[in-house]
């Protein structure tokens, strides 16, 4: 009696000290992992804040603000879950499953033969799964984009569309903005309406596979019942790691498109910039421009045409003319916001 007290004494200290060290080496996975994503994403934010001051102001005037805003707030939002959870649960799901097939391959090859029967269905899914996401995921990110832009625009303008009484206008248009938003989320939950279901069918249907294959093989004295148990038991340890892979595939979607959006805004390069044998300019000195013609586009009317003007050293001059005459246009070439 006093050895089996033991037995149990040692079992309950090594249960113990298992939990233990899974307490702490979890603990600092988490640490670990979420520090590496909130380091990733604060430098991204950096990056993107940094590029956004370098570019033009032709890029700011075709891209409406709440289109940039929502470029380093929602993108970057939708990559929070990924950079925080989805790296731990990748790989602890993937090494899971790793260990789960190399068991079932030990137990019974025949039976682990099983496991692969519906593996096409899987790849299909999946690859069609992420075709439809991804498209509508980069619908979503765009018009989250427009929506903000809506309601930066309705925001800074409330007093103009409250003095001329246009709110029902302004009411119904921020309304057609949000149901195309609305509409595109919903694409992306029909996705994931079909796909998580087709993963989670897959594992029962394998499982009921192998208890007619192992019950056959049974019958026939190819295996144990004991075998058949262990590996029922253990299909479904290994595909609750193969659903949670799935809902991180559609999390994983969210996030692609999102940084695609991040990455297109990267990849765009300033309009002015700096010529490599630029020459200083004087510290005093007259301003003059010849001839100067200008569009805010290829497509775009002209809004300056063969304008010619010089501005003394010590000069004020003051430009007058009607709205969208080019007096910004002037003042702002010759400051070379514009090239």
């Amino acid at each position: 009696v006093e050895r089996r007290e033991n037995v149990v004494w040692a079992s309950v200290a090594g249960y113990t000290a298992v939990a233990g060290a899974n307490w702490w080496f979890a603990r600092r996975q988490i640490r670990a992992i979420g520090g590496l994503g909130e380091s990733f994403l604060r430098d991204l934010r950096i990056r993107l804040f940094a590029h956004l001051q370098r570019l033009g102001l032709g890029y700011h005037d075709r891209h409406p603000s709440g289109v940039i805003v929502s470029r380093l707030t929602s993108d970057v939002d939708s990559m929070q879950e990924l950079v925080q959870m989805g790296l731990q649960l990748l790989v602890a799901n993937v090494l899971l499953v790793g260990l789960a097939l190399m068991l079932l391959a030990i137990t019974s090859p025949l039976l682990a033969l099983s496991c692969f029967a519906f593996a096409p269905v899987l790849v299909w899914s999946s690859r069609r799964f992420k075709r439809q996401s991804n498209d509508a995921y980069l619908a979503v990110r765009d018009r989250i984009g427009l929506m903000l832009a809506r309601l930066s625009e309705s925001l800074n303008g409330v007093r103009v569309i409250q003095a001329y009484a246009r709110e029902p206008v302004e009411i119904e248009r921020f309304a057609r903005t949000n149901r195309s938003l609305y509409e595109a989320h919903m694409q992306a939950v029909r996705a994931q309406s079909w796909y998580l279901p087709t993963v989670e069918g897959c594992g029962v249907a394998t499982t009921a596979l192998a208890v007619g294959f192992g019950g056959w093989l049974v019958l026939h004295d190819r295996t144990t019942v004991g075998v058949v148990a262990f590996f029922v038991l253990t299909l479904n340890q290994l595909f609750e790691p193969i659903q949670q892979l799935s809902q991180l595939f559609n999390v994983v979607q969210s996030a692609g498109a999102a940084l695609h959006k991040l990455y297109g805004l990267l990849d765009t390069e300033p309009e002015v910039t700096e010529a490599a044998d630029a020459v200083e300019l004087p510290a005093t000195g007259d301003l003059t421009l010849t001839g100067v013609g200008f569009a805010y586009g290829p497509d775009a009317p002209a809004v300056l045409a063969d304008v010619s003007l010089t501005v003394h050293r010590g000069e004020r001059l003051a430009l007058v003319g009607p709205t969208g005459a080019g007096k910004s246009t002037v003042a702002k070439l010759a400051a070379r916001l514009y090239d």
